[in-house]
This record gives C-alpha cells, sequence and structure tokens, in this order.
C-alpha cells in the first residue's frame, strides 16, 4: 500500500469543505514565481524554532528582486529564533516559561523579555554598531535591534525592578549614556546562539523579514529548519495572539519539487509525475493567498497540498516539473482546478455529486486504470451502536438506529443520499458529507453500497406492479388497536397466507460498507495516471483523458 495515499485522501476532501468549488481559474500569464508556504501556524506556531545554513544565514527584506541585508550570523551550528518571552534554561535547552514574580525573580536560569535601552535611535546599522563598539569595553550583553530603527539594548530581564536596577550600575560604567527600559513586546524577535546569547532582536512589524543561506560558489540556497530542510527563505513573524509564524518563501517550480514526491512516488513512472506536476502546478496557482490572513499562500499540510521542502525532494520528481516548467491545464484560456484523488475505483464522478456546483471539465469518466491498483475496493465494518454514537455527535441523532440505506445514486455509481431511520425520526446525509459523518479514512469514497444486516420485506400491492422493499420497522401496522409504527412493536409477524413469520427487516448489530476507490473521485486518479504512464502513455494524454475538454499549454 502507498504511503502516501491515507493523507491525501483525506486533503482535497477536507479542503474543498472549507473552499467554494470555482470555475473561474487564472490567466496563466499572471503565474506567480513564487510561492510563501505556511510551515509553522496558528495551533503548530511555535515559541521558538532553530535555524542552519551551512554558509551561514542573513537577515534582510526585499524591495522587489533586490534583497537588503540587515544582519548576518555566522555561527557554525543552530541559531534559535524565539518570541520576547520567559525561556528557562534547562540544561541548554530552552523552554517557554510560565514566570512567577515572586517564586522566580531570583532564578538566573529564566531569560526575560525586559531591556535596556543605552543610548538612543540609530538612522543606520553602521552608527548603532559604532555606538556599541565604543561602550563594549564597560557594558557586557549589549546587542543591535532594528525595531523602529537601529538601537542598542543590553540584557534579558525578568522584571522591570531588575531592569531598573540593572540601569543604576550601567550608569556608573557609562554615565553619559542614555537609558531607557524597554518592555516585553508581542511583536518582537529574539536572535540568539544555540546556548542562549543573543545576537540581536528585530520587529518586522508587518513586513516580511527573511532569514536565507549567505549565497557561496555552490549556489544552494538551502535553510535548515528544525532538522528539516528548505529552498528559499525563512520568514519569522508574530501573528496577533500567536506564537512564531514560519513561512517557506520559494520559487512555485522549487514547491513544486516538494510537492510532488509527497503526493506521489518518486519512483513511480516519470509521465505520471509530469501528470502530477502539472496538475499540483495548477492547483497552486489557484491558492495564492489562500491563507492570506496567515500572511502566505498555501499551507504545506494536506489541507492545500503536501508539502515536504529540499528533504524530500527526488531527482525523478525534480526531472518532472522541470520538464513541464510553466505547463497548465486550461479550460477556455483559464488554469482550470485542477482536483485529484488517490484511485478512483473505476470511475470518477461528476463535480456536482461530490460537492455542489457543475464544473464542465469535471465530469466522470471510466477508469480501468485505477482497477487492482490499491484501495481500488474496501470493506468497512461498524456496528450499531458505533454508529448512533457517531450519528450523534454529529448533531444527527435518530435514537435507535433502525435502517441505513443509499436512497440515490450518481450516474456514475456514487451514493447521493443516505437514509437514517431511527426511532426518534429520519435523518438524509448527502454527497461528501457521508464521509465527513463517518470518517474520511473510514468511508475511503461514496462509491459505496451498504449492507445493514437484517431480512428483507417486500410487499405486493399490485399484481401488476413488481414487489416493492419496505422497512418493515418504520412502517405502519393496522392493528386491534388502530395504526401503530413497526418499529414500536416487540415483534412484528406477517401472515403470507398459510402462517405468521416473524419479520426479520430492520439494522443488525453490524453495518459493512462495501466501497471502491479512495478520494473524492473528482479530476484525475493517481493510481490511475500511474498505470496510463507504464503502458506507454504522455502526461498530456493522462491529463486530458480525466479532465474534459481541456488543454495542456
Amino acid at each position: 500500500m502507498n504511503r502516501f495515499r491515507p493523507l491525501l485522501s483525506v486533503a482535497l476532501c477536507i479542503l474543498l469543505l472549507v473552499i467554494p468549488l470555482s470555475v473561474h481559474g487564472i490567466d496563466p500569464s499572471k503565474l506567480p514565481q513564487e510561492m510563501k508556504v505556511g510551515i509553522r501556524f496558528q495551533d503548530t506556531a511555535a515559541p521558538l524554532v532553530m535555524l542552519y545554513a551551512q554558509s551561514g544565514l542573513e537577515l534582510g527584506f526585499y524591495t522587489g528582486n533586490q534583497f537588503n541585508r540587515i544582519e548576518g550570523f555566522v555561527e557554525n551550528d543552530d541559531i534559535m529564533i524565539r518570541k520576547d518571552s520567559y525561556f528557562l534554561n534547562m540544561n541548554g535547552s530552552f523552554i517557554e516559561y510560565s514566570f512567577d514574580e515572586q517564586r522566580d525573580s531570583g532564578n538566573a536560569n529564566i531569560h526575560g523579555p525586559i531591556h535596556i535601552q543605552v543610548g538612543g535611535k540609530f538612522n543606520t546599522r553602521q552608527d548603532a554598531q559604532a555606538f556599541l563598539n565604543s561602550i563594549a569595553s564597560k557594558i557586557t550583553n549589549l546587542y543591535l535591534v532594528y525595531e523602529d530603527g537601529w538601537r542598542v539594548w543590553q540584557g534579558l530581564y525578568t522584571t522591570a525592578s531588575n531592569a531598573q536596577a540593572g540601569v543604576e550600575t550601567l550608569k556608573n560604567q557609562v554615565p553619559q549614556a542614555e537609558y531607557a527600559i524597554i518592555p516585553q513586546n508581542s511583536g518582537r524577535i529574539q536572535v540568539l546562539t544555540k546556548a542562549g546569547k543573543v545576537l540581536m532582536m528585530y520587529n518586522p512589524g508587518s513586513s516580511d523579514f527573511h532569514f536565507r543561506a549567505v549565497p557561496d560558489k555552490s549556489g544552494e540556497d538551502i535553510v535548515r529548519l528544525d532538522g528539516k530542510t528548505f529552498r528559499g527563505s525563512i520568514i519569522v513573524k508574530r501573528l496577533s495572539g500567536s506564537d512564531l509564524t514560519v513561512i517557506n518563501n520559494l520559487g512555485l517550480e522549487e514547491y513544486l519539487y516538494g510537492v510532488v514526491p509527497r503526493e506521489v512516488s518518486g519512483s513511480w513512472p516519470i509521465e505520471a509525475q509530469k501528470a502530477q506536476a502539472v496538475a499540483a502546478r495548477n492547483f497552486a496557482v489557484n491558492r495564492v493567498k489562500l491563507h492570506g490572513q496567515h500572511g502566505f499562500d498555501v499551507c504545506a499540510t494536506t489541507h492545500c497540498q503536501a508539502y515536504g521542502g529540499y528533504s524530500i525532494e527526488h531527482p525523478t520528481s525534480r526531472k518532472a516539473v522541470d520538464e513541464t516548467k510553466g505547463k497548465l491545464i486550461t479550460y477556455n484560456g483559464k488554469a482550470i482546478e485542477a482536483y485529484y484523488h488517490s484511485n478512483s475505483g473505476g470511475q470518477t464522478e461528476d463535480s456536482e455529486n461530490i460537492w455542489t456546483n457543475p464544473i464542465a471539465y469535471i465530469r466522470g469518466v471510466k477508469d480501468p486504470f485505477s482497477i487492482g491498483a490499491p484501495n481500488d475496493t474496501w470493506t468497512y465494518t461498524m456496528s450499531k451502536k458505533q454508529a448512533q454514537d457517531i450519528l450523534v455527535s454529529k448533531g444527527l441523532d435518530v435514537g435507535t438506529l433502525l435502517d441505513m440505506m443509499v436512497t440515490e445514486y450518481s450516474r456514475n455509481g456514487r451514493a447521493i443520499k443516505l437514509e437514517i431511520n431511527g426511532t426518534m425520526g429520519k435523518k438524509i446525509i448527502e454527497k461528501d458529507k457521508i464521509r465527513a459523518t463517518f470518517g474520511y479514512n473510514n468511508i475511503k469514497s461514496t462509491y459505496f453500497t451498504i449492507n445493514a444486516g437484517g431480512g428483507e420485506t417486500y410487499i405486493l400491492a399490485d399484481l401488476s406492479q413488481p414487489p416493492q422493499k419496505v422497512n418493515i420497522k418504520s412502517s405502519y401496522i393496522l392493528t386491534g388497536d388502530g395504526l401503530k409504527e413497526s418499529g414500536t412493536l416487540t415483534t412484528p409477524m406477517i401472515f403470507n397466507g398459510v402462517e405468521y413469520k416473524t419479520a426479520q427487516s430492520g439494522i443488525s448489530e453490524d453495518i459493512m460498507i462495501t466501497g471502491k476507490g479512495w478520494g473524492h473521485g473528482l479530476g484525475m486518479s493517481q493510481w490511475g495516471a500511474k498505470k496510463m504512464a507504464e503502458e506507454g502513455y504522455t502526461y498530456e494524454q493522462i491529463l486530458t483523458y480525466y479532465y474534459t475538454d481541456v488543454k495542456v499549454e
């Protein structure tokens, strides 16, 4: 079983629950040259991260394509980037700490977010550095700060009173200098050695400040972030109410180097990887500024597209990207939303049968190429109690579960409506919400049939019509006391003209769902693309097979 598929199957399904389907792609002539990829943000934001580059790191900002360096760090080890907060030194490792002044004010192992400014504001780094050099023999632990201009600060004090005591000491050393106590700032970022010595601080405000490898003869621009390597630069910033947001800024094609081998194996045939590269390029360019509120375009998780950076690149995957550079799938001259999935199970689907909007180029096609691949068929069994608990947790309580049945299928064979019957009523779950309800890894696709157990009861109401299957548990029966809902009867009986039989309809203790494929089934099947490539199809033929009436240009 391919290790890439479980992540992907969840990926695009969740994505489209929160992003409206669009039929209006971008103009290919406006292809973005760079992507900003969120590596850490929101729940994954961290109080500190570690950076390293073999040639050293430099910090600066871009004006167009021009990099403006403000500081360099030539260290033989990681440097620590952390927020302006309290940190406890635990045998050389730093962890954010909940500081209590009464308990901790004398603890020398705690670094604080309060600082002393020595001197005033300087217009240039050179002026600030010159002033620092002039007093460095008298005051220790000085460092440069870029915050509304250049400044010289000292210390990592835990309290204002400790900082004030520090000011009095410094005045004895350099009496002619100006001094000010600097409080904690939620936008400030500290840069330190791995051992905890401050190298500098900066406050980017609304700007992007980039850490990048110092250019050298090798031409490599690889930066290591918390043990993983990335091309391009690393942006570290503070957003309101968040720890450090970390962004990888790099070229579009370089971004795809780290996407393709995460979505499909680098050992797959190159034409399949080319098809994946083009589809991923389409997907990326239609997601520019998807996470604009966080300061980047796309995330590195399967919510957008799986991205692993330089660490997971593969030579064949890079070749696939390079040989399709700039290529997009277009419909009526616009770059399409190139949805893709793991395995269609033998038939792809129309867009409106999974979500809502019909899209002309996302039409179901027969897909024999996906048959025989992992997850072309699957079975999921859950108990009646499990199903009831899930329904209650999703706000779909129907009481004691009586029956589950698909009441409508698409022309391509996928479930459109799942009817849930219980002692408290009936609920209808439609399309991809079926998977969202019971779990994307459980119900791998909506291409399924369901066997809720129990016997089947048919009623012949009219000799001119075929027998009709009914759920005897949710039917009404005429008794001596009038109409009664069958589900309220202990043992419903049916008279067949000769004798009475116990009705065996309704749900058993186990519900078995048998399905085909993994994913939403829209657009390209990745396993199908692999098979097509193995049979000699080109990437253009693969893409025009799975996407209707499109061009690759």
